[in-house]
Parts: structure tokens; C-alpha cells; sequence
């Protein structure tokens, strides 16, 4: 098991901030065009749970990191993060993307 270098990119989720719209996962496919059998960036609903007593359904994004580096060099704002409706998704090196983080219910998926 290799350990984390911080040299690589990051994807950073804000859980409380996205909505589940899909948003994410379109943009992606209308990118790339990749047949629908195919998944590069998939909204995964969790079940909804209680939280200092409010109902909260959070949503995560499964993103297929090898392709999201490539996006990245090609265009470091790709139409995934800036066509977020609620802005929950950042994406950049992890050293600067784990300080954004900080304080906040976020999810980071690193490549």
C-alpha cells in the first residue's frame, strides 16, 4: 500500500452543501460521451438520517479518479465542478483542496 504524497489532484465533496441533483454526473457524460453502461462519475444516495434533530439526506459522488485527472490537466475547471448547482464539488491539488475542507462534512477522493 503506497501512502498519500499530496502531489496528486483531489476531488472534494461538500456533504452538506449537495443537493443530488445529478448535476455532477451528466455534465461528466455530456463531456465525454461515454456509453451508459459506463460509469466515470456516479451520484450514490445514502438513506436519510437524523442529525440534531433534522431529517438530512446526504449524497455521494463516486468519481473515477484516473479519469478525473485527465479532465483536470485537460481544463482545471471542468464542466462537473462549475456546472454544480449548489457548488458542493471543488477539484485541484490536495494540498490545496484539504484546507477547504477543514470545519466542513466533506467528502475528498484523491488520485
Amino acid at each position: 500500500m503506497s501512502r498519500i504524497d499530496g502531489g496528486g489532484i483531489a476531488l472534494l465533496l461538500d456533504l452538506d452543501d449537495c443537493i443530488g441533483c445529478f448535476g455532477c454526473e451528466a455534465a461528466c457524460r455530456e463531456t465525454y460521451r461515454y456509453p451508459y453502461h459506463e460509469d466515470w462519475m456516479k451520484v450514490v444516495r445514502r438513506e436519510p438520517v437524523v442529525v440534531d434533530g433534522e431529517l438530512r439526506q446526504y449524497h455521494l459522488v463516486a468519481p473515477v479518479l484516473d479519469k478525473c485527472r485527465v479532465c483536470y490537466e485537460a481544463d482545471p475547471n471542468p464542466l462537473c465542478v462549475t456546472g454544480c448547482a449548489a457548488q458542493a464539488l471543488k477539484i485541484g491539488p490536495l494540498a490545496e483542496i484539504v484546507p477547504q475542507a477543514e470545519g466542513r462534512h466533506c467528502a475528498i477522493f484523491t488520485a
